[in-house]
């Protein structure tokens, strides 16, 4: 029944993409909504029976909803509070930027119910690591997070709300994550529950502790939901078995929390300049009085509609890029390969070539507005970039999503880490932490395995 589903929300996408209107229209944005709500709710409810709870979709698809329906169907005209629709949007062109997004996901979500694996495989598969090197990933995981703390808290270094050396705490985070991934392979059959998540992994929590404290102090929020999220998946397969009424909850909480963060970031009380009393006192405060609460806590997920309408008015205005936004992740693997390989093809640096930069400044933006991972496939590789991309991209979660190998559980690790940001950023964001699994996996067991050979040997 999923399968005739996605068909035949795939064929209405198709026909909402062809007559999309030229104008705004709401009933025409409402309709779209309430497809992707039939069809993806139907998707979804198939996802978790499949999965469980705790799988890529819970998180992508609800994320997609917000990010892309959310602001034309149920907030404009009356946008101005949203600091991002402070700048004139071209609302023309939402219709047509809906139904390309319309499109996206259910070439999405028909790959992923057409190639479904009919062999399951457990989510607590093991794979053999040796002990030496699990503790000594454990204690450099402690080592570089007391490192990024001392950074943040002792040495001061930090006095504005900046994201520190990202590619440096992508590094980290996929050790951190590499580390409960280690840890959990140690586990004896049957062995599983909260005393034993909390026996087995006192180094690691104290390392993601010191991590998230440092980055939440300088209101990067993003790294921290990132590792979060690694750790999530590692612990409902290997530890404790989620359950929906302890993630709901969960959700909620984290999403007024990193909503209050995101207020008072860009204010005279952040988290810098006031105690962490006074933040939470005028977030709550500013939240409170606001006509418009629920949007007010969803900004950073209803702002990012915004990078899609640019990114489908650019396109019209200047042309598509032609996949230059790309060219780093070809070269992710060696340190500044992304920088310099993109400047010697296109003569251009990188930061020029991202979406979120050019659509900010298109925009006439005074900050990022980011980016929208269907508005910057668009941008590079026209409607076409956005039906095979997407269409792979669902392919690919159905050959990861029961991980038969450690490079499978990587890939999806990397995945379902960026189960809620992909949707704002670029569809190969996560292809960073893979490569950095791959070599630290490699890395830190090389003399162990060294080691072994030569007493294998004698």
């Amino acid at each position: 029944m999923i399968v005739y589903i996605t068909i035949i929300f795939a064929l209405l996408s198709i026909l909402g993409f062809a007559f999309s209107p030229e104008v705004f229209s709401r009933p025409f944005c409402v309709l779209e909504m309430v497809l992707f709500l039939i069809a993806g709710g139907a998707f979804l409810r198939h996802k978790v029976r499949r999965n469980g709870l705790i799988c890529f979709d819970t998180f992508f698809i609800p994320t997609y909803l917000l990010i892309n329906y959310a602001h034309a169907v149920f907030i404009y005209p009356d946008d101005q509070y949203l600091p991002a629709f402070a700048f004139a949007t071209h609302a023309d062109v939402m219709p047509r930027a809906l139904a390309v997004a319309q499109l996206g996901i259910a070439m999405y979500m028909l790959a992923s119910v057409l190639f479904e694996s009919r062999v399951k495989v457990k989510r607590d598969l093991k794979v053999e690591i040796p002990s030496r090197a699990v503790n000594r990933t454990a204690y450099l995981s402690v080592v570089a997070a007391m490192g990024v703390f001392a950074f943040v808290f002792v040495m001061n270094r930090v006095q504005a709300f900046t994201h520190i050396y990202p590619r440096l705490m992508a590094m980290i985070m996929t050790l951190l994550g590499l580390s409960w991934y280690y840890q959990a392979q140690l586990l004896e059959t049957g062995e599983r529950g909260l005393h034993v998540l909390w026996s087995r992994n006192k180094l690691n929590i104290l390392a993601t502790l010191l991590f998230a404290l440092s980055q939440l102090y300088i209101g990067s929020r993003s790294e921290v939901l990132l590792l979060l999220f690694m750790i999530l998946m590692v612990v409902n397969a290997y530890y404790v078995n989620i359950k929906f009424k302890v993630l709901l909850p969960t959700v909620i909480v984290g999403m007024i929390l990193m909503g209050i963060l995101m207020i008072t970031r860009v204010s005279k009380y952040s988290l810098l300049d006031v105690s962490l009393v006074d933040s939470v006192t005028f977030g709550v405060k500013t939240i409170w009085e606001s006509p418009n609460i629920l949007w007010m806590l969803l900004t950073d997920f209803v702002v990012n509609a915004k990078t899609l309408y640019e990114a489908i008015d650019y396109s019209q205005v200047h042309g598509y890029l032609y996949g230059q936004s790309y060219i780093q992740y070809l070269f992710v693997f060696l340190p500044m390969g992304g920088s310099f390989f993109t400047k010697l093809l296109t003569g251009l640096p990188i930061e020029d070539l991202s979406t979120g930069f050019i659509l900010s400044h298109f925009a006439g933006s005074t900050y990022g507005l980011g980016t929208n991972m269907v508005g910057d496939l668009y941008l590079n590789l026209t409607i076409v970039g956005v039906c095979v991309l997407m269409f792979l991209l669902g392919w690919l979660l159905t050959w990861v999503e029961f991980p038969r190998s450690k490079y499978q559980y990587f890939i999806y690790l990397s995945l379902f880490a960026n189960c809620v940001f992909l949707v704002r950023a670029d569809i190969f964001s996560w292809i960073t932490f893979f490569v950095f699994f791959f070599i630290l996996d490699w890395l830190l067991r090389i003399r162990v395995d060294m080691d072994e050979k030569e007493q294998t040997e004698c």
